[in-house]
Parts: C-alpha cells; structure tokens; sequence
C-alpha cells in the first residue's frame, strides 16, 4: 500500500509541474483517455464546467495561461489513500480579461486508475472567482464576516501586505492618500472598524480585545500574514493587542496618536454626553458635537486651512450607525482599560507617530509607547493634530514608505 500510495503522490506531483511549466503535452499524457475534469462555479469564469477526454482537458490547460497570470501559487497538505490524493493550497492570480487579482484557498481532488489520473475536481471559492470576471463590480471593495461582525474593507494593489485600521468618529477612507502611494509595491487592506463606514457591529458591544481576535482570525483564514499592520488612535489600540497576542501574524507595527493607556476619567463626562447626543440628538445636534470633536481633534491651522476636508470629515461622521458609534466610543474610550504591560512583549518592527499638536492623544502618550516597545522608532509631525494621514497625508505616506521598504521585500 504505501508503494502505491507513494506512485499516487509522483504522478499528480508530475502532473503539477507540467501544468505549471505549461508543458501540455507532458501534462495529458499522465491523463487516462476517459479523464472527467470538474470545476464548479459560474460560466462566466473562464475555468468553470465539467469535461470529458484528453482532448476537452487539453484546450482547457491551453486555454488556462490565456486567462490567468499565477502571482502565488502554493501547496501545504497532501492526502492520499488507494485511489485518490487530495492536495490543500493557496492561489492568488491576475485575471487577464478585466486585470484584476483574486486568491483563494483550495483543495484539489485526484482520482487514479491504473497510474494514471482519471478524475480531477478543484473546490475554491467560486464568488470570489466570479467577481474577478465581472467587469461592473468594484473589484476593490469586499466584505467578511468575522464572529458574527461584517467588516467591510478595500483591498488593492499586490506584494507584501498591509492593513490599515482607523480610528473614532471617521472611516478607512483616511487612509486614503497612503493606500494610493502604498498600492504600488504592496498590497493595502483598509478596513472599517466596528459602527463605522460599511462595516456592521454587535448591538451588545466589543471590546478591542475582541477587534484584535477578529482581525487574527482574517489575517489567518484569509492567507494575509504576515503583515504590516498600520493603526491609527482606536486603530493603534487594536494593534498593540495584535502585535502582543499574535506576533507571529505582523512583521511590522506602525502606530499613530494612539495610548496604551486607560482614558482620563475626568474626560468621561464628556464622552458620556456625547453619547447621549447621538442616541437621542437631533440631526442638528449630531452635527455640533461633531464639529466640537473636530476642534479637538484637527490643528488649528489645518483647520483653517481646509475647510472643505472639514466638511467631507465631517459628512462621514453623519453617515456612521449611531447607536454603533456609541459602542465604539465604549470599546474604545470608556472601557479600554491599562495595556501598557503589553508593550514589552512586542518584538515586531514598531514606529510611532504623533502629531506635535495632538490634543486627543498627546505627544508624552506616544513617546511613552515607544519608550516600552524595544527597539520601536518615534517620529513627532509638526503642525499635525490628531488625524495625521489627513493632516500629513503626504509627510506620512512618504514616512510610511521608507519605513516599511526596512523590513519587507518587494521584489
């Protein structure tokens, strides 16, 4: 048996290396003449249907290079029995008719009859296959469901990946300007944190203890690690715990106008009242209060200076779920608790940022994290507030750039 197994195991791995290589002929011959070749999923996807015989299977594996360009193409577990071996493995390829990049776990599924193979069935992820051949459908926005929470995110560009997590009142479009820098040499995941933007929330609240666990599990499920993780304010917060709890996921750390400490308890009158306004505030109340968030949390010239970015800022804050935001400003601000034991036991690659003019987070905060985390970096941004990647948005991406190329490898 185990002879036999092991000539299972060789031919399907021969079969892998001609397919690969593209070697057509050198593929079918390890084929029976009666081999059925099942794909499931929508016709439009180029691979999709089931056939029959070598000749069906050959224009199929010529036809294959046509429509994908393979980016990551890797094989983690093998099984195999009397008949069958079964192949677990990641893919990541760009879609030559629309150009754009989908990845997805899968389990290839070989039968042998007499040395040869006479069945072949991938199981992946169809939707996302679908929506890479769809030519209407914003390839850059996805959605996955994390513990019953839906974060909502974008994903563009290719290389080493990043993750950008953003804090209180605004949503991953601050990351904006970085992301389109970034987006050239790596890959950049922008999320919407809990009660912000599209992503939902647990109407019975979270803690950042749970964002961290929630944002391991899609690092790990999804085949994202490790990454960069970039946070900002409540963003930061959620990273100190991931770097802490799960190093082996992050190869490095970037942390902007956050704490690791627990929130002034003479500022939750305010908090609390602030809250009462946006689960019981009119439109119009809404809007007052977030103007005064924002006199805090922008610098002053900054403020004058933009006017129209003050307003957009401002839009968005309108838009969140109120009742989400309320349990954000909880996990974030009223029940985040002391995590400055974390700090020494974090050994990812860490800079921290703030801006001279940060009032939410004062600059004595970072300096204090990054005089915990060993070996972390400190950079202060003059005339910056607490919103550096509006505020600095250039200054930071060109900052973020230099850092990250330290420690990541795009070739």
């Amino acid at each position: 048996m185990a002879n036999l197994t092991s000539l299972h195991t060789e031919v399907v791995q021969r079969y892998i290396s001609a397919f690969g290589a593209g070697d057509v002929d050198s593929a079918l011959q390890l084929l029976t003449d009666d081999v059925v070749w099942h794909v499931d999923g929508v016709t439009q996807v180029s691979t999709v249907g089931i056939l029959k015989g070598r000749e069906s299977v050959r224009q199929w594996l010529r036809s294959f290079p046509e429509n994908f360009q393979p980016r990551v193409f890797r094989l983690d577990n093998w099984w195999v029995s009397d008949d069958s071996v079964m192949v677990k493995g990641y893919f990541r390829h760009r879609v030559v008719s629309t150009g754009r990049t989908v990845g997805s776990d899968f389990v290839l599924h070989f039968q042998i009859r007499e040395g040869l193979i006479a069945r072949y069935q991938i199981f992946e992820d169809s939707a996302l296959l679908a929506r890479a051949f769809d030519s209407t459908c914003d390839d850059e926005k996805y959605r996955v469901r994390l513990n019953h929470t839906e974060y909502a995110y974008t994903d563009r560009g290719e290389g080493p990946v990043l993750m950008f997590a953003h804090g209180l009142f605004v949503d991953g479009d601050i990351f904006t300007e970085q992301m389109a820098v970034l987006a050239k040499n790596y890959r950049c995941i922008g999320l919407d944190m809990p009660g912000h933007g599209e992503s939902s929330f647990n109407h019975r609240g979270w803690s950042l203890d749970d964002i961290a666990d929630d944002l391991a599990l899609m690092i790990n499920e999804l085949s994202l690690g490790p990454v960069v993780f970039i946070g900002q304010s409540q963003g930061g917060m959620v990273g100190i715990r991931l770097a802490a709890k799960h190093p082996e996921l992050l190869s490095g750390l970037v942390l902007i106008g956050t704490s690791a400490r627990e929130e002034d308890p003479q500022r939750y009158g305010t908090w609390e009242r602030l809250k009462t306004t946006l689960l019981q505030g009119s439109h119009e109340d809404c809007e007052a209060a977030f103007i005064n968030v924002q006199q805090h949390v922008n610098a002053p010239a900054w403020r004058r200076n933009n006017p129209q970015a003050m307003v957009r800022d401002r839009a968005i804050m309108l838009k969140h779920d109120r009742k989400g935001l309320s349990l954000a400003i909880d996990a974030a601000v009223i029940e985040r608790g002391d995590c400055r034991a974390l700090l020494p036991l974090i050994t990812t690659p860490t800079w921290v940022i703030c801006g001279e003019q940060d009032v939410a987070t004062p600059p004595e905060l970072s300096g204090e994290i990054a005089e915990g985390i060993a070996n972390a970096r400190l950079l202060m941004m003059p005339g910056v507030g607490h919103h550096p990647p509006r505020e600095g948005a250039s200054e930071l991406a060109q900052a973020l750039e230099c850092f990250i190329g330290t420690f990541t490898d795009i070739n």
